[in-house]
């Protein structure tokens, strides 16, 4: 292989640099002909050639963790030059590009809070994603009154969302299409259509073929996006249904499977992958920052979830048909984004947040904890515990603060110091051990907002004696 005509190519082979760069290579060459000159290029050695500039492959490549020898006639490179020639010959990619933020609006009501979100979080984000309408169980097409000044203030385009809960098996396709498309016509500036299905795997087929028709139906140029469902994945008929659209949106947070919270970052990874091998059209990916509180029957399924319905901090029931608290730690979405940005999955156009936090909403993060992910400026999270004088005399209350600017996972364990009696845990502790030292323990995960408390427990302590140790 000639350095003059390499195969391939080098990126910084021409002008000046390159002839600067052959112009060394060929003197070093010419200079110092008793012994041999060694190019290592991709873990390949080439050999000199007589003919100065010249270099031919050997049959052996260098072994993978190898110390890599430079020939001596690299010294007559200067450091830069040699570090432009290695750069180029393995295509080392460039530092990785911070992701695009999209966010959810997905409020059926739209309040003052709401408005003062969209206001102070749009430098966020490229895009709202805003739920527009929504045909419900039974089949009725509802559409969503929205603050269109609001969003024009916000400086932000909207993309309308119809989120579709009914089976398409139980709609009329045809009055669906219509419905879909004066909607559409509602957002005169926005060049996307999104629509929100979750349907079952087998029926994908048929999820396709109205989006076949849907898209028919839409002016020329309108955009279609799409959510998917990391159970798709698997299903042939997947490769079909994206191919009706221009972008899809990974779903990667679920309450199908409680027992797996609403987010699993090793299964998000699999999943991203899984679509960036299987798709040729950009795609986005769903990253969780709410709770839910989910409701089981007596059999552990799932009868009732309530997501955007404000709850006081730790009102949680312990048995069968009172609830449980699902919610995702930012530290391990933080992890997640990371990820992202450095791997650079193909295809990969962004993330869009379910939903846009609201100040005084209790079942998503803070904006300001939200903020920090999104802008990698996460910060560490300060738990204290304390005794604090109960309502009636000798009763202590335990306790547990978040003096931090990011919303915190509970601790798993509190150690009360002090001789106490009579105590009881509250807001999912349980007291698993009395005494000089009293042991309060998590029996289920949540999430502690940024300046927020917690009542963990009660007991009947003597005055000003003792403490609380937080214990990981």
């Amino acid at each position: 292989m000639s350095l003059d005509t390499p195969s391939g190519g080098w990126r910084h082979s021409g002008g000046e640099l390159g002839a600067a760069i052959r112009s060394r290579i060929a003197g070093a060459a010419a200079a110092r002909t008793k012994q041999p000159h060694l190019l290592v290029v991709n873990a390949r050695r080439y050999d000199a050639q007589r003919q100065p500039g010249r270099f031919l492959r050997t049959s052996l490549p260098v072994n993978a963790g190898q110390v890599l020898r430079l020939p001596v006639s690299a010294r007559w490179l200067p450091v830069a030059w040699l570090a432009a020639v290695l750069l180029a010959a393995c295509g080392e990619k460039p530092a990785p590009t911070p992701l695009a933020h999209d966010a959810y609006v997905w409020q059926r009501r739209w309040q003052p809070a709401l408005s003062a979100a969209l206001r102070d979080s749009a430098d966020l984000v490229g895009s709202w994603r805003i739920l527009a309408g929504e045909i419900d169980r039974q089949g009725r097409f509802e559409p969503i009154a929205v603050d269109r000044a609001a969003i024009v203030a916000s400086g932000r385009p909207a993309i309308p969302v119809v989120r579709i809960a009914a089976p398409l098996a139980t709609l009329d396709s045809a009055t669906l299409v219509a419905d879909l498309v004066a909607l559409r016509g509602d957002w005169p500036t926005s060049t996307t259509l999104e629509i929100d299905h979750d349907c079952g795997s087998r029926q994908l087929a048929d999820y396709t073929r109205f989006l076949v028709a849907l898209r028919r139906a839409l002016p020329p140029g309108q955009r279609l996006s799409l959510t998917i469902l990391p159970d798709w994945l698997g299903a042939p008929e997947l490769d079909d249904l994206l191919a009706t659209v221009d972008e899809a949106v990974l779903q990667l947070h679920s309450l199908d499977k409680p027992a797996r919270r609403l987010f699993d970052a090793v299964g998000a990874r699999a999943w991203t992958a899984s679509l960036a091998r299987r798709t040729d059209k950009p795609f986005r990916v769903a990253l969780p920052n709410y709770g839910s509180r989910v409701v089981l029957d007596g059999q552990g399924r799932i009868a009732a979830v309530e997501s955007e319905v404000p709850l006081a901090a730790g009102q949680v029931g312990e048995g069968p048909g009172e609830g449980r608290e699902l919610f995702v730690a930012p530290a391990t979405v933080a992890a997640f984004l990371r990820w992202l940005e450095k791997a650079s999955p193909r295809h990969l156009a962004g993330v869009v947040w379910f939903r846009l936090p609201l100040a005084g909403d209790q079942r998503a993060w803070t904006p300001a904890t939200w903020r920090a992910v999104v802008t990698h400026r996460e910060t560490a999270v300060r738990l204290t515990g304390e005794l604090q004088p109960g309502d009636r005399p000798g009763q202590q209350v335990v306790v547990l603060h978040n003096a931090g600017a990011m919303d915190g996972t509970l601790p798993a364990a509190l150690i009360v110091k002090a001789p106490c009696r009579g105590m009881a845990g509250r807001n999912g502790y349980v007291l698993e051990r009395e005494g000089d030292d009293s042991v309060f323990l998590r029996s289920q995960p949540a999430l502690l907002r940024a300046g927020g408390e917690v009542i963990v427990g009660l007991a009947e302590c003597p005055s000003g004696s003792g403490g609380v140790r937080i214990d990981e």
